[in-house]
């Protein structure tokens, strides 16, 4: 961000006023919170919608267990199945297939709701981990808010190379203390102040 301001300030007018600067500033500012709210919508709005996906999928998970443990829903199985059974019975004499199919049913129907408790457990665990998540982005969104409402204080510090000093400007036997100040820096600089 500070290259970003850096570049700002070069391009605008020499002899800018302070009282400019602050008002780019302000626009800068603006158009970065703008840009962290539009961020922070479009992020609670895919979090909001997977939420309500989820739950639409609790909702019918829980209809089905709800059919599973309604009486009235048990009965007609039961009838079902006691019919299937009786029917086996008469149509043929073996009755241990009609017991056998029955059993194999129950077995299946106890595998589904099993197979159906794991899938809600893992759907309310996500929930779990969705709503922390949310948490989680409202205190970094906090964080960040609080981080751009401080100042900006630098630590850096330059280095500044001169030869003040130094009356010759063209010397080939030039000689100077400085490992920064070279002949071909001393020619670019001059060539830069031209």
């Amino acid at each position: 961000m500070t290259n970003t301001l850096d570049k700002i300030a070069e391009l605008l007018p020499k002899g800018f006023s302070e009282s400019g600067m602050e008002e780019v500033g302000a626009l800068v500012e603006t158009l970065v919170q703008e840009r962290v709210d539009s961020e922070i919508k479009g992020l609670e709005a895919k979090v909001s919608g997977y939420l309500r996906m989820k739950i639409d999928e609790l909702k019918a998970q829980a209809l089905k267990e709800l059919e599973n443990d309604d009486e009235t829903f048990r009965a007609v199985k039961v009838y079902e199945s006691l019919k299937a059974i009786v029917s086996e019975d008469i149509e043929s004499k073996d009755s241990e297939s009609a017991v056998s199919t029955y059993k194999e049913e129950n077995n299946e129907l106890k595998e589904a709701v099993e197979s159906l408790n794991q899938k809600l457990s893992q759907t309310m665990s996500e929930n779990h981990t969705l709503e922390e998540s949310v948490l989680s982005l409202r205190e970094d969104f906090k964080n960040l808010d609080d981080v751009q409402k401080k100042p900006f204080k630098s630590s850096e510090k330059a280095l500044v190379i001169t030869n003040e000093g130094s009356n010759e400007q063209d010397s080939p036997a030039f000689e100077v203390d400085n490992a920064f100040l070279t002949e071909d820096v001393i020619r670019l600089s001059q060539t830069l102040n031209s």
